[in-house]
């Protein structure tokens, strides 16, 4: 498919997903790419009159194995639980103690955000708003915050500068840190190697972990084996910044500040495999299905994308109208299909086609308007009438013309023969 601006779906696209996104500007919206009647249609969760300048969502997460609770986090120390499989939407609000949340998990009745500060904090979901919150140190800053979806004890951190780089913590062990990285060693100029671990993703279990950096490099760890990275990719080009990863099986997906969406090997991790095209602006954050077959995308030129990360096809795009910071994509129902079509056609559907329909139509003036001829039609038929004249008036000159004047010619050619005999 060619690169295009528009809403677009794919043909071969059938697969039956929904979305999810968070913006800059606060909204947390809701998209059925499985329609087939709006699959561009857009849903608001969330009350766009109470949104502010700290209400940018920074981390989205689903909070159980079968996708149905939302963990949404803020700009703010405000943290929100959406229940999916609630007709009504309810959700559940929670505050903690910093800003900003960079990342949200979930275990044993507890949520778990980890903070911009780097602090990990922890809070009851039954305790009072006045409870303090249970904090776990991991350096001065944090960037990311991923619970291990199968072991979900388990959670991994990063962060800017060699204090906060990569940590793994079990939260089952009152949140005992049971790994941290090491740098690579030394450049050529015996200069120490810069760390900027901007996201975190456990591949397959919660032993071998990547990580991207905002220095232009990814890095594979196993935690059975050593502390520095087993494999690691570094970018010779100018510029190249990852934002935003997610890994699965033997393939890394990464993107750039600059619009680029890359995919590496994690068996030969010398350059990447695959590029995925049509972004116009920095990838914010990427997300895959439950198959990981499809690869969703969250950019700042105000898009969500869905790319097959075998073929590398756009399969689909939506303009939401804010730029997107979080995506997540999940499975839907039949059942649940049907439901959000008709929700959807009821808010896509304009209020004027409901009043135009109430209203009685009058027989009185409908024949008026009947019975009247059609001016337009005779206007331009005696148009056409009088240029059709005009150009024949004009062509019978020209005929009267060229005739005298062949008639003329044989004449003139019999004078020029008796002047020379």
């Amino acid at each position: 498919m060619k690169w295009t601006t528009a809403n677009v779906k794919h043909p071969n696209y059938t697969a039956k997903h929904e979305l999810f996104v968070g913006t800059h500007t606060g909204s947390f919206k809701h998209l059925l790419p499985a329609s087939e009647d709006s699959p561009h249609g857009q849903r608001n969760l969330s009350d766009l009159s109470a949104l502010d300048k700290e209400s940018r969502v920074t981390s989205m997460a689903f909070g159980d194995e079968a996708q149905t609770e939302i963990l949404l986090g803020r700009a703010k120390n405000t943290a929100e639980l959406h229940a999916l499989a609630d007709a009504s939407g309810s959700k559940k609000t929670v505050s903690f103690k910093a800003a900003p949340i960079v990342g949200l998990a979930r275990f044993n009745d507890k949520l778990i955000a980890g903070i911009g500060n780097g602090e990990i904090q922890s809070l009851e979901l039954g305790s009072d708003e006045a409870a303090e919150p249970v904090v776990i140190s991991t350096g001065t800053q944090m960037d990311h915050l991923r619970q291990c979806l199968q072991s979900r004890n388990i959670v991994a951190t990063g962060g800017k500068e060699r204090q906060n780089n990569l940590k793994v913590y079990d939260l089952s062990s009152d949140g005992k840190q049971i790994f941290t990285s090491k740098n690579l060693p030394n450049d050529y100029l015996q200069l120490e190697v810069p760390v900027w671990d901007s996201d975190v993703g456990f591949v397959d279990g919660p032993s071998v972990l990547a990580t991207c950096s905002r220095t232009g490099y990814v890095r594979l760890y196993d935690t059975r084996k050593q502390r520095r990275p087993v494999a690691c990719f570094a970018s010779e080009e100018h510029g190249m910044s990852f934002a935003a990863l997610v890994a699965r099986g033997n393939y890394i997906y990464t993107g750039t500040t600059m619009g680029a969406l890359k995919a590496f090997d994690t068996r030969r991790m010398k350059t990447h495999v695959h590029t995925y095209k049509g972004f116009t602006g920095g990838i914010s954050d990427l997300h895959l299905d439950a198959t990981g077959r499809y690869l969703s995308s969250a950019s700042l030129d105000r898009y969500v994308r869905i790319h097959d990360a075998d073929s590398t096809v756009l399969l689909y795009q939506c303009y939401v109208k804010s730029k997107v910071t979080k995506v997540l994509i999940r499975q839907v129902e039949d059942e649940k299909l049907d439901e959000a079509e008709t929700t959807a056609e009821e808010i896509s559907q304009p209020k004027k086609d409901k009043i135009i329909k109430a209203t009685p139509l009058d027989d009185e003036y409908e024949d008026m308007f009947d019975q009247m001829p059609t001016v337009g039609d005779s206007d331009s038929d005696s148009a056409a009438d009088s240029d059709d004249d005009a150009e024949a008036e004009e062509e019978a000159p020209k005929k009267s013309k060229k005739t005298k004047q062949k008639r003329k010619a044989p004449n003139t050619s019999l004078k020029t023969k008796k002047k020379k005999l």
